[in-house]
């Protein structure tokens, strides 16, 4: 090893300039948890040396090689991070060697694609996403809405929010985050489609993390378990799948009617209420809205489900969709009065003696 190394040492083209930093490299990943402090100070003379003299395909192989390794000396990831973009890129988008002060500075002062790199990380800070979002352009916004393992700063998510209103995918992108807040929400309702409206609606309606999953995401673990059966079964079917605990009412409305098989929603319904499907289609898109409310607090359906039906409704009978938070306002209402009824006779049947006694 160490004869084929000053082998190479001696030769001063670039082809073995290359061959000697992979060698080096070779070294230097080999004993990696062993080396002493000298050794790392000495492959990383080394190395810096080396890439001033190799390709652009060799410095690029090393960077792959390097980026992972918590123990890259970080005078070597920091010269790896400022070259091509080709050379830089696995470096800035996963290197451990990297700190967040290290970021920073790459962050104010590299182009475009160096900044689109660096926001692919999973470990950005809310402060770092404001820079790269406060110096990037469209594709480095669209790479930080895509990231859902980074925290983002209020201030970061609303200038991106207002970034996306003229960029209809930077705005698929934001409208999937899962730390939106209901002003976000709001501004993003006008401009997303119906699946997506649906689960930020119920973001702005206060409703529970579990019910404002994309429906992407539930048909997605419906598939998964169902396979194939959930593009076939009647309603018939669905209610023996509800029954038999293989799946949730809540979950087969909302992909049913997000897939338009409303009849199979209305006729799983009738089911699970155990009233003719008439009386359902009736409730549904031709009666007061109290008959709607009333049979899906009966279903217990979630907000993210009555929602759904309220948008189907709003379409059938043609009015303005954002009816339907109104609705689901009304629906919340009646739900909160039937619980604090049922809490209020709940604590009546605790405290019979005191109840008799007029107490």
């Amino acid at each position: 090893m160490l004869s084929d190394l000053l082998r190479l040492a001696k030769d001063a083209t670039p082809e073995s300039r290359g061959k000697l930093l992979q060698r080096v490299a070779d070294v230097f990943l080999d004993g990696i948890g062993g080396h002493s402090q000298a050794e790392l100070e000495l492959f990383c003379d080394v190395i810096l040396r080396l890439l001033d003299t190799t390709g652009m395909e060799d410095r690029a192989n090393l960077s792959r090689r390097i980026a992972p390794i918590s123990a890259t000396p970080q005078a070597v990831a920091i010269r790896l991070a400022k070259d091509d973009i080709a050379v830089a890129a696995p470096v800035l988008e996963m290197s451990p060697a990297l700190s967040q002060a290290d970021l920073m500075k790459l962050a104010r002062r590299m182009p475009e694609p160096h900044l689109e790199a660096i926001a692919k990380r999973i470990d950005i800070s809310p402060r770092l996403s404001d820079t790269l979002i406060e110096r990037g352009k469209t594709r480095v916004w669209r790479t930080i809405a895509s990231n859902k393992k980074i925290s983002m700063s209020d201030w970061g998510l609303r200038t991106l929010t207002k970034h996306s209103l003229t960029d209809a995918i930077l705005c698929d992108r934001i409208a999937e985050r899962g730390d939106l807040t209901p002003l976000i929400c709001e501004w993003l309702l006008p401009y997303v489609n119906t699946t997506k409206r649906l689960r930020l609606q119920a973001i702005v309606a206060g409703s529970a993390p579990h019910e404002t999953s994309d429906v992407s995401l539930i048909r997605q673990d419906l598939r998964r378990r169902l396979g194939v059966y959930l593009d076939t079964c009647d309603a018939t079917r669905l209610w023996q799948l509800i029954d038999g605990g293989d799946s949730s009412l809540n979950d087969l409305v909302i992909v049913l009617i997000d897939d338009k098989r409303i009849n199979d929603a209305i006729g799983l319904l009738s089911k699970v209420a155990r009233r003719p499907i008439a009386n359902i289609h009736t409730a549904v898109f031709k009666g007061a809205i109290d008959d709607l409310i009333q049979l899906c607090v009966a279903a217990s359906l979630s907000n993210h489900a009555f929602l759904a039906l309220a948008h189907v409704r709003c379409r059938r009978l043609r009015i303005p969709e954002t009816q339907s938070m109104r609705w689901l306002e009304a629906y919340q209402d009646f739900r909160r009065s039937i619980e604090a009824r049922s809490r209020s006779a709940s604590e009546k049947l605790d405290r019979p003696d005191e109840v008799a006694a007029g107490v």
